[in-house]
């Protein structure tokens, strides 16, 4: 077979995706070549060992594909040098010798295959920034980004949209860098101009990004709209994200759930899904977490769906295999939801070390997830690390920004430690019940809880009648104005709120008691009267026999009398 038939059939292969052909092929020519040089030229074999890589590549044989890349790109070095200026020209202007810029990019991407960042940076860097392009840049920006170097970092992605600006990721970044949302919108101009939605999602990006969640889904709603970007699947998950972060829950489940119902192959954002639904510990989303459990082939499944599948575990509170399967998101990359689906599994099997650990490795990554510093904090304080759990509360206070969720954890721990007083407890838990009107956070409860221990019950009873007018009733806003009325001897109130927090949640274990200590007191009231009244029927007897025994002795003399 001569060389321009064998290269034609080669490129054939490639475009009909016949890697396996390919490789089989080229390891038979490359040893043809080798048995015969003075038949093949150089060029030839260049040729040959470009495919070859390629196909390595794509059947994921990266380290055999990184090796020959590396191969064909010393020979592409002794071809041009062997070749006069004159040729040289001619040679690099055709299409039949690839670009050295090229052959490294396809060595990076090994590289990073085979998680060896070091050398991927080390042959990027070797090209020079004339000839750099913007995939170029895009790489470099990452692993600049990765390194900690963030002035190259931005340098990198600010070259990739002056060529590409519709580089939405390379935009996003950007701002997660901290450029401003104006500066990354000036890079755009030319084309934000024509999309008229464009400068808005920069808007929106950037104040998500600055933490201005409310602004943020203000101006998400704005692009929610009929000629815009109604039903969006991206626009939706990201307030989802907004509100999940302001720890409204519920309104992020709902839009996630509308998220998966406008694309059943939603893929991201199922993740926090299945972490909200399995955080709630309300079975009726076990169905929820079943249907979106994945049909694929294990060896298909992404890290969003271990969490899923792990997440739908810790439901069922099978927390051995939850940790399992968020073992095996972890070893997919770098996540989070998988992070936090190994913590709180290991904090339900009382691996609170264990936990902790998996909890600090998420936090360096979403440093802002108050989910994650809860979970820290409540594995110190059952290891009892009681100073580390304060420190971390009130390192979360600042990260958080002074949030109410924030101070509701600075109050646990103060509540867990004897050295508190309560003074400084109530004071924080009175602050974030004013601040919190929509019962958010735990505060209601606690600050009841603490009233309660101070046997202050009136005060317990008007600030839960308050959270009652506000928030939506619970099973344990009703417990715990119970045991108020129960505590003030109003024995009527106090059954009624017990029944009202048993009809909201049955298993609410306090309630029950609480009912049972109202019968047993009602019983034993009932049994003192009963057995009163019945002493007191008895002596009433006795007197009857004692005054007619008088009266009776009295008509003796009366008769004596007369006679």
């Amino acid at each position: 077979m001569t060389s321009i038939v064998l290269l034609k059939q080669l490129k054939l292969l490639q475009e009909q995706e016949l890697y396996s052909s390919i490789i089989k092929i080229c390891v038979l020519s490359l040893t043809e070549i080798e048995q015969k040089p003075e038949y093949s030229t150089l060029l030839r074999k260049f040729h040959i060992s470009l495919y070859y890589a390629d196909a390595l590549y794509q059947t994921r044989n990266f380290t055999q594909a990184e090796n020959h890349y590396r191969q064909a790109l010393q020979m592409r070095k002794t071809i041009v040098s062997k070749t006069k200026n004159v040729h040289k020209k001619v040679i690099e202007n055709q299409d039949e010798i690839a670009s050295d810029v090229d052959i490294k990019y396809k060595i990076y991407r090994c590289c990073l295959a085979l998680n060896q960042k070091n050398a991927a940076a080390d042959i990027l860097q070797t090209i020079a920034a004339r000839q750099r392009t913007p995939k170029i840049y895009m790489a470099l920006g990452n692993i600049y980004k990765d390194v900690g170097m963030d002035r190259l970092a931005i340098t990198c992605f600010k070259e990739v949209l002056r060529e590409c600006p519709l580089a939405i990721e390379a935009m996003e970044i950007l701002l997660k860098l901290g450029v401003n949302g104006v500066e990354v919108n000036s890079l755009v101009m030319e084309v934000s101009l024509e999309i008229t939605w464009l400068g808005t999602w920069i808007k929106a990006q950037a104040q998500f990004l600055a933490k201005d969640y409310a602004s943020a889904i203000l101006t998400y709603k704005s692009l929610d709209t009929h000629g815009m970007l109604k039903d969006n699947t991206v626009l939706t998950v990201n307030m989802a994200y907004c509100y999940y972060y302001m720890c409204e829950d519920s309104k992020a489940i709902s839009l996630l759930q509308k998220a998966v119902r406008i694309d059943p192959n939603l893929n991201w954002g199922l993740a926090l899904l299945s972490t909200l639904l399995a955080a709630s510990g309300n079975k009726e989303y076990q169905y929820e977490l079943e249907k979106l459990t994945p049909n694929l082939e294990t060896s298909l499944w992404t890290d969003e769906h271990w969490v899923v599948l792990g997440n739908l575990m810790l439901l069922l509170k099978k927390y051995e295999r939850a940790a399992y399967f968020g073992q095996q998101a972890c070893m997919m990359g770098k996540n989070v939801e998988a992070l936090l689906l190994r913590a709180n599994a290991l904090f339900f099997l009382k691996k609170y070390q264990e936990a902790a650990v998996q909890c600090t490795n998420a936090l360096q990554i979403a440093p802002f997830r108050y989910d994650l510093h809860k979970c820290l904090i409540l594995c110190y304080l059952n290891s009892n690390r009681l100073r580390e759990a304060e420190s971390m509360a009130l390192h979360a206070c600042k990260v958080l920004n002074y949030t109410p969720q924030a101070y509701c954890l600075h109050a646990s721990c103060l509540l867990k430690d004897p050295l508190a007083t309560m003074k400084n407890t109530r004071r924080i838990l009175e602050k974030v019940v004013e601040q919190d009107k929509q019962g958010h956070t735990d505060a209601v409860y606690m600050l009841a809880d603490l009233l309660i221990r101070e046997q202050q019950y009136d005060q317990a009873t008007q600030i839960l009648l308050k959270a009652l007018d506000t928030q939506k009733p619970t099973s344990k806003l009703h417990q715990l104005l119970g045991e108020c009325y129960a505590n003030l001897q109003k024995d009527d109130e106090a059954f009624n709120n017990y029944t009202i927090a048993m009809r909201l949640d049955p298993q609410n274990q306090r309630a029950t008691e609480g009912l049972n200590n109202i019968e047993r007191r009602e019983r034993f009231y009932s049994t003192t009267e009963n057995s009163y009244s019945s002493r007191r029927a008895n002596s009433d007897h006795e007197a009857d026999a004692e005054s007619d025994s008088e009266l009776w002795n009295g008509s003796v003399d009366m008769a004596n009398f007369d006679s």
